[in-house]
């Protein structure tokens, strides 16, 4: 599935944040329901590290025991919000991550990359809680995600909330993001999770 990715990102290694978002949509919304999340994506590359340079993040997803595959062209984040082109195609057969590596392969290429030889980089666990709601009109979904990266042998913890335009106009996404950010005082994530693992990964190889 082909789509643009329009998200804002807010930096929730904070006291409360958490508290603070929930609080905020319960107020406007007293019914809303959470739905719990566990993901593991594992991002993969060429041992050349050629989707890196060509800014391509490649990586297979569990969410509770489906899995899936998703690249998305990477951008940085410009005051918290990123858009970025996302494609995902559904690993319905697929048990483990040897398993998702062998399909990918077999399948030789996903538009101009090569699935062949790729190799974990690092993987990014999360225990998402995740609410949609309407808002003027849109679709938002907001994600509270608590983070484990792991890479290289070491692991890192974080925290980041997103808010996802799933359906409506850029405009209403932002719109209520002034109003979120006004209300909670959480502030612009400055880096995302993936970025932060790239980083660290560079940072372990030295």
């Amino acid at each position: 599935m082909k789509n643009v990715e329009i998200e804002c990102k807010l930096d929730a290694n904070t006291p409360r944040a958490f508290h603070r978002a929930v609080h905020f949509l319960r107020v406007l919304y007293p019914q809303i329901i959470s739905r719990k999340l566990h993901i593991t994506d594992t991002y993969l590359d060429h041992t050349s590290r050629d989707l890196a340079a060509r800014k391509i993040a490649l990586c297979v997803r569990n969410t509770d025991g489906k899995w899936e595959a998703t690249f998305k062209t990477r951008t940085q984040v410009i005051n918290g919000r990123a858009v970025r082109h996302e494609e995902t195609i559904p690993l319905p057969q697929v048990k483990n991550l040897s398993q998702a590596l062998q399909q990918l392969a077999g399948q030789k290429r996903w538009g101009e990359m090569d699935l062949t030889d790729l190799v974990p980089q690092f993987s990014i666990t999360n225990k998402r809680t995740i609410f949609v709601f309407n808002y003027d009109g849109a679709v938002l979904e907001m994600a509270l995600d608590n983070v484990t990266i792991a890479v290289l042998g070491r692991q890192f913890k974080m925290k980041e909330i997103e808010v996802e335009l799933k359906r409506g106009r850029a405009e209403q996404l932002e719109k209520f993001m002034q109003l979120f950010k006004r209300a909670t005082q959480l502030k612009p994530a400055k880096i995302s999770k993936v970025k932060t693992a790239e980083y660290l990964l560079k940072l372990l190889k030295k």
